[in-house]
């Protein structure tokens, strides 16, 4: 039969003849401008979620890394005078402890006159009443006798408990840093900072504020 119909191409059947005369339709430049602008979209959207999606990433690693807690960001930070008189107020306490405590091994002349390197017994002494007080009170009630008169608190800045190490940073490292290098100037920058944070408050992570 395939035979026939190329010797005789008249003979076509009327469903071959339909199917020859049936076109395949040419792709315009129209069709191909509109598919590339639709690929081009696509492709720009698909960028654009990466890009979100990386910011996204980004800022939940900034907050994991830094965490800040609302409640702290809500509450009123201490200024440096009110700080410094509560200071006063906690160096009364602690020069009464020391005379309380000290004083009477002074009067031992053996005790006296004993000294440690180049510090004397009783200043080192001194210095340990200086240290716990600061560190022993803060850790236990966030505040010292001087920041209570005058309604202020240490708090951490993601708003968590302070731990130990926290409290030996801010009390002891930075204290020390302060006191006993004779840095007191740098209590000052209390004033400059926006969080009314001293330099042992950045170490530590802390915050002084009003309760």
């Amino acid at each position: 039969m395939d035979k026939e119909k190329r010797e005789h191409p008249e003979e076509l059947t009327s469903s071959d003849q339909d199917y020859s005369r049936t076109e395949v339709p040419e792709t315009t430049e129209t069709d191909e401008h509109t598919a590339s602008e639709k690929a081009s979209d696509a492709y720009e959207n698909s960028y654009q979620e990466n890009q979100t999606a990386e910011e996204v990433m980004k800022d939940h690693r900034h907050e994991a890394e830094f965490p800040f807690s609302p409640l702290a960001a809500e509450q009123r930070y201490a200024g440096f005078w009110m700080r410094f008189w509560a200071y006063i107020v906690d160096l009364i306490v602690v020069f009464s402890l020391t005379g309380l405590i000290v004083k009477p091994f002074t009067m031992i002349d053996s005790f006296r006159e004993a000294t440690l390197w180049f510090w004397s017994v009783s200043g080192l002494l001194g210095g340990v009443i200086f240290f716990a007080y600061f560190l022993f009170m803060t850790k236990w009630r966030g505040q010292t006798l001087g920041k209570m008169i005058f309604g202020l608190r240490v708090i951490r800045k993601d708003g968590e408990r302070l731990s130990w190490s926290d409290t030996l940073i801010r009390e002891v490292v930075g204290r020390f840093i302060h006191r006993l290098l004779f840095l007191f100037f740098l209590y000052a920058v209390v004033a400059f900072t926006p969080r009314k944070q001293g330099l042992h408050d950045m170490f530590a992570d802390t915050l002084v504020i009003h309760e």
